[in-house]
This record gives structure tokens, sequence and C-alpha cells, in this order.
């Protein structure tokens, strides 16, 4: 029998697979596999093309390949076509990847005429980059597609170029429309770290007014943590909602214009707001209060930076925002009250019940444990890191400067260590931290000892809070870490503030914030389980 000779044809190929075909019972996949042929067979672009003799349908695994031989727009509208079918149906999701260029035509062992080739390859390598609703193209597509004039050339959207199988780059269009296709990036191109993306490709917040969006982010970490987790996930989807940037590469930053600016938000904009609000407040009772206004700025950066990294990036926003309202309200209570007075610790409590809400927004429960244990956990966290304090006042204690300085920066040093090592499993990393915060606190406290004034100076209030900020980060994120091996993020919270009243109350008056603390802890446990019984 004489075999035709295998034909070279320019085409465009619209190439489709069924999302998680693999991973479906066998009964399913056959089910699902013949949805697909129907679809494919019901789509009047496809029929009227393959009466043409202008289409191959090539069966692929758990998709098919189907090659148009005439005009470029077919592909796109066969696409949109099917995927309001599938979408109608929504027994199953599909992607597909679009691409013009060369293909082999011929006869496979059945007799039946297929395609392949390089043109085909490339259109599967495109559909590869898609999740599921996803309609991708190659470059080369959508440029034939515009300058064939069709208007579906402005629903075309640039989203740079990403590494495919073998180290081949490809650049990718997204189609999408109101009820067609999806405008999210691809996850397997937010996670290339060579991903090239346009210039005016933007995500999430970026691109608006950064004091705006910063406002933005705190109040969905406050309120709406979904979104707040949305927006992390679609910067790097890599990313847990609350990364520490000791767990970033330098790659994932140069790389990601996004992650920089949400650090920008993080670390600069919102501490820099909250500083200039503080300062603000507190400027008509400067006589009264003193420099406290710059201590405990200097406070709010000092624990803030340090929380950020410790403890994570949603933590180091929220802990921005608590620390700041309680430098404007503890500021003003102590310099007309003094530390030890019914006035401050019932500041100190609203302080606490806030940042206990906020936080569980970071940190939601993962696992369902006894109350018992929550409280055990909460306690020996606490106690654990009251009994950190308690050494080192003891090495401190009527010691000289020198011996005060080395005290203080061995504790940062040894807690840093740990923490970063529990929580991050990043022990390398913790040890050149734990070593850069022991000398930042060792400069400040070694400036506070040595000087003898009775009215600290700005500059000495800034060391001053500076250093207790650190310390005071130190302590609490302890506290936390323990808490959290041992029981849940509530128990942890729960430690971590405890912490706080340890740091800020005296006497008998304590037991106000430690007993708010629980009742609190009682009443989002409860929410919970409702919720979760609902």
């Amino acid at each position: 029998m004489e075999v035709a000779p295998a034909q070279s044809s320019f085409a465009h190929i619209l190439f489709i697979d069924a999302v998680g075909y693999s991973k479906m019972p066998l009964d399913q996949q056959a089910l699902v596999f013949r949805r697909l042929q129907d679809f494919v067979t019901d789509c009047r672009t496809a029929d009227d093309a393959a009466k043409a003799d202008e289409l191959v349908r090539s069966p692929s695994g758990d998709g098919m390949a189907l090659v148009f031989f005439g005009n470029c727009t077919q592909p796109l509208h066969c696409a949109r076509e099917l995927a309001e079918q599938i979408e109608a149906d929504g027994s199953f999701a599909v992607r597909m990847g679009l691409h013009s260029g060369n293909v082999v035509k011929q006869l496979d062992v059945n007799g039946q005429t297929c395609a392949s080739g390089d043109g085909v390859n490339i259109a599967q390598r495109v559909m590869d980059f898609g999740d599921g609703g996803h309609i991708l193209m190659s470059l080369e597509y959508a440029r034939a597609l515009q300058e064939a004039g069709d208007p579906a050339a402005d629903d075309c959207h640039d989203i740079g170029i990403a590494a495919a199988k073998h180290g081949r780059r490809v650049h990718l269009y997204n189609y999408h429309r109101p009820a067609v296709g999806t405008p999210d990036v691809p996850v397997k191109v937010r996670k290339d770290d060579e991903w090239v993306r346009p210039k005016q490709l933007r995500l999430g917040t970026s691109g608006r007014n950064i004091f705006i969006a910063t406002l933005q982010l705190l109040g969905w970490l406050l309120v709406a943590p979904n979104k707040w987790r949305a927006h992390v996930n679609s910067i790097d989807p890599r990313l847990s909602p609350n990364f520490s940037i000791i767990d970033l590469t330098g790659r994932q930053i140069r790389r990601n214009p996004d992650l920089r600016e949400l650090l920008l938000q993080a670390c600069v904009v919102c501490p820099a707001m909250l500083a200039l609000l503080i300062f603000t407040a507190l400027a008509p009772f400067r006589h009264t209060l003193g420099n406290a206004s710059s201590a405990a700025v200097a406070m709010m950066l000092g624990m803030g930076w340090l929380t950020t990294v410790v403890l994570g990036i949603g933590a180091g926003f929220v802990g921005f925002l608590v620390l700041g309202f309680q430098a404007l309200v503890q500021s003003l209570t102590i310099g007309f009250f003094g530390p030890v007075h019914l006035v401050n610790v019932l500041a100190l409590t609203a302080v606490c019940v806030w940042a206990f809400i906020a936080l569980s927004a970071v940190f939601p429960e993962r696992r369902r444990l006894p109350v018992w244990r929550d409280v055990l956990s909460a306690i020996c966290g606490a106690f654990l890191a009251f009994l950190a304090m308690v050494i080192r006042e003891i090495f401190a204690f009527k010691q000289s400067a020198p011996i005060q300085v080395l005290a203080s920066a061995a504790t940062a040093f040894v807690l840093i260590n740990v923490v970063i090592g529990m929580r991050w499993r990043r022990w390398s990393r913790g040890f050149m931290f734990g070593q850069i915060i022991s000398i930042l606190a060792a400069v400040a406290w070694l400036a506070i000892t040595r000087t003898n004034a009775a009215h600290f100076p700005v500059w000495l209030a800034v060391a001053d809070g500076f250093t207790g900020g650190l310390m005071s980060c130190v302590y609490w994120a302890i506290a936390f870490t323990i808490a959290e091996r041992l029981g849940d993020s509530a128990a942890a919270i729960s430690a971590g503030l405890m912490v706080t009243v340890i740091l800020n109350a005296a006497g008998a008056l304590s037991f106000i914030p430690l007993g708010v603390i629980w009742i609190t802890y009682a009443v989002i446990r409860s929410r919970t389980t409702r919720r979760e019984q609902a």
C-alpha cells in the first residue's frame, strides 16, 4: 500500500485539556472525555471548518488538538463557544491554548488524518500554563488575530514571557471577557522566577496610590482576611498569607515588582504613616509627655520591623497598627496618670482585645484542640518568656554597663535563633539575623547605660524606645512560638498578649487585662464553633 507523504502546512491550533483529568476515577475520565467530544462535535465553528475540509481533530490523552487550516479567527471563536458550553455544563473545567505555526498533516496508524509537529507542541505548552477557565495564546497567534482585524484582539492581554518545558521561552497572551475566560494570571506563570512581565501588568493593589493601597491592605487584614490571602496569592502563589521576609529568595524579590511593593508598604509606608499620626496626635501634649512621642515611635518601629521578620508580614502589618494605637493611648494615660493606674490598665486592656481580634484573622485556627490544652500552651509559652526575662535581669542586676549590654545581646541572639529556626526552619538565617538584632540591641543599650542625664534628649529617647521594642518583640515572639508548637494559633496569641501585660502592667491590676484576654479567647472560639456547625 502506498503511504501518502507527510505535508507541512501553516495552521492555527487550539489545544484543549480537561483540568485534573489524570486524578479522576476511570469511569469519570471516560464521562468527561465523552462530554468534551460532544461539545466539540456540537461546536458550529468546528463543524463549518470540518465541512470545508479545514479542520483536523487529534486526540491527545486528556484533551485534543483542533488544527484549523482556514481563517485564524476560527480557533478563538471555537474556544469561546466551547468555554460557554462547558461553563453552562459545570461538570468539569478545561484550559485552552492557541498558537499559529507549522504542522505536519499525515495519516496515523489507524489510517486517520492527524496533525503533529512544532506548532502543535507549542500550542500544548501554551495551554500547559493555564488554570481552569484560561484561554491563553502565543504571541504568534495574537499577532495573526490582530493582523486579521478581528475585534477580539482587543480582549487579548499581554501577560509576558515565561519558561516552558526544555527551557523554551513563550510569550503569552490571555483572552478574557466578562463571560469568557479568566483575568487572573496563571499560577504557573506567577511561580516562574524568570517571568518577564509587561510593565503595564500590575497585580493586587499595585499601581494605585501606595498610601491608599496600604490602608486597604490594613482594612483587609482586620475585617476581610480572605481578601488579604487572595492578594498575597495573586502576587506569588508560593507565599503563605503570613510569609516572612527571611523566607524569600533574592530572585523572588528582584523579579517581582509587586512583592517589592508589598514589602515597601509593610516596612516603610505603614510605619511612616503611623509615626506621622503619633507625632501629630501627641504634639499638643509635648510639655506634659516630654520625648515620649519619640520613644513611642521608635518602639513601634523596632517591634514592628522585628515582628514582620519573626512572625510574618501579616502580623507585622497588624503589629504596626496595634503598636501605633498603643502608643497613642498609653503615652497619654501614662503621661497624665502614671504607669500604675486603672486608666492605663484599661487602655492596655483595650489594646489587647483589639490585638487578639486582629491577629486571629492573620493566624486562623488550623486544628481544633481542647480548651485546656490551649490554656496550658499559652501559660507555658508566657512562663518561658518570663523566665528568659528573669534570667536576663539576674545577669544584669547591679552589674556594670558592659555586662548589662552583653546580657541583652545574648538574650536577643539566642531567642531570635530559636524563633526563626522553629517557625521558619531557617536556622542559618536565624543565626545571621540573631547577630544583627543582638548588635542593634547592644549598641542602643550601651548608649542608654552610658548616659547619666536626668532628662533624656530626643536621640536617647529614640534609642530607649527602639531597644525596648526589639526586646519586647523577642519575648513576645518566643512566647508565641512555644505556645504555637504546643497548642494552636489562639493559644499563641494569648501567650504573646500575656507577655504584653507582664511588660506593661504591675500588681493586682494586671489581672484585668489577663481576664479580658481569656474572655476574648472564649468569645472567638465560640463564634468559630457556631460558624462551623452552621
